[in-house]
């Protein structure tokens, strides 16, 4: 078992890991990881919690368990300032697993973040390549857990109609929530990034509305926020949503607790707009009481399209050391795979092209996986922008739910953010087709 550590001894091991840097030298044993899942003690009876850092701490452990390399470990929810602060200390963790790709790219220029391409060299087979981030031609980043976002969550015993047959376009799906009084389960408090549940609605309703195309020349910074096709998402997100209506408590209720009143006597909504992480909450409050359809495209589309916005986790490493090299190795394997996806209960998700989604526990998961295996996958448009635009895209997703009248403003002040940001800090990386 990984001996723990003190958070203030930290900087000291971050320090100490970065001591012998070159690939070849004689291994120290120790290898030090942030990620952004923060650990929980065990329950009375010694119980690991259900949670992506139980999950992700078991993966951990094997791999300790199979190379005798120690991890140290540490989890927070502000990785990419954790991250920030040891790089500019000169003692970076070795490994980090970063939750938004524009904060990968943002160390390659200073060479900061080390390739992977001689790393992975071995393990270069056609089922990874999908999970191998290119930056400038090079491979900098290794993705390990995806999140399918483009869901929408209901209870099948209060709504069978939609068991049966689901909204196959966003129309029907309006036509469907028209004549109920809360519709939708709305919680944007996230501390400390609250808002990113609102980002994601924008983000689906853009992505299903003008497709993969456009959606990647606005995560690139090349369509302005104040466009018909920008004001045309955000007013049917508005519509949809009441905002300005019956807001103030979505602001304030968790993401993870909003949904939960679809399950009680009197059911206080009815949709859930999440991605994959959800279903944990779901299972401790309402087992076997939920199930998702896929979020619909616009019938001005087709309604035909398989389109799926994705979050991922993906591993960089900033110190160049045969433990951190075997650690990414171990991480692109299948039998690191294997464990995050038993620890985890079936919610551990990749872009691997060899996972079967038969080997996953349950139904529901085994259809959250299919997700990935068809189609187009976009990845999160606030993870691919710089982090000022990000920062003012969470801002402006919750003034626009208490006060939808500003609207206008509202997107000359984004684009305002857009025109101050270099063009070197956008990413520009394509849509994934299955």
């Amino acid at each position: 078992m990984r001996r723990r550590i003190a958070l203030l001894l930290l900087p000291v091991l971050f320090a100490v890991g970065g001591v012998a840097a070159c690939a070849d030298a004689t291994p120290t044993g120790r290898v030090t990881v942030i990620a952004s899942w923060s650990e929980a003690p065990a329950d009375d009876g010694g119980t690991p919690p259900d949670t992506e850092a139980a999950a992700f701490v078991a993966v951990l452990d094997e791999f300790e368990r199979r190379t005798g390399i120690t991890v140290d470990y540490r989890g927070t929810r502000d990785v990419s300032q954790v991250l920030r602060s040891g790089v500019d200390r000169g003692s970076p963790p070795d490994v980090a697993v970063l939750p938004r790709l524009n904060d990968l790219q943002t160390y390659v220029p200073s060479r900061k973040l080390h390739p992977l391409d001689d790393v992975l060299g071995g393990e270069r087979r056609t089922d990874l390549e999908p999970q191998l981030v290119t930056l400038g031609g090079r491979v900098y980043g290794l993705s390990v857990n995806v999140i399918p976002k483009s869901l929408v969550w209901y209870a099948p015993d209060r709504h069978p109609t939609l068991a049966r047959r689901p909204p196959a376009t966003w129309e029907e799906l309006v036509a469907f929530s028209a004549g109920r009084r809360t519709p939708w389960c709305l919680g944007m408090g996230a501390p400390p990034l609250s808002g990113w549940p609102g980002t994601d609605w924008i983000e689906d309703l853009f992505l299903h509305r003008w497709g993969a195309a456009t959606y990647q020349a606005w995560t690139a910074g090349d369509l302005p926020w104040d466009s018909p096709q920008m004001r045309e998402v955000w007013q049917a997100w508005g519509e949809v949503t009441r905002a300005g209506r019956s807001t103030p408590n979505a602001l304030l209720t968790g993401f993870n607790v909003a949904g939960l009143g679809m399950f009680a006597e009197r059911p206080e909504c009815h949709l859930d707009h999440q991605g994959s992480y959800i279903v944990r909450d779901y299972r401790r409050q309402a087992p076997d009481r939920f199930d998702f359809f896929p979020f619909p495209p616009f019938a001005a589309r087709g309604g035909t399209a398989t389109t799926t916005e994705i979050a991922e986790d993906v591993v960089g490493m900033f110190q160049d050391t045969p433990e951190a090299r075997e650690l990414i190795r171990f991480l692109a394997g299948e039998r690191a795979r294997q464990v995050w996806r038993e620890a985890s209960g079936g919610l551990s998700f990749t872009l691997n092209r060899g996972t079967d989604p038969a080997s996953y526990p349950d139904a529901v998961s085994r259809r959250i996986a299919g997700t990935l295996a068809r189609g187009t996958l976009c990845r999160d448009a606030s993870d691919l922008m710089p982090a000022a635009m990000t920062a003012a895209f969470h801002r402006a997703v919750l003034h626009h739910l208490d006060d939808p009248r500003d609207l206008a403003t509202l997107l000359r002040e984004l684009d305002t953010v857009r025109d101050r940001i270099p063009d070197e800090e956008w990413l520009d990386l394509p849509c994934l087709s299955r």
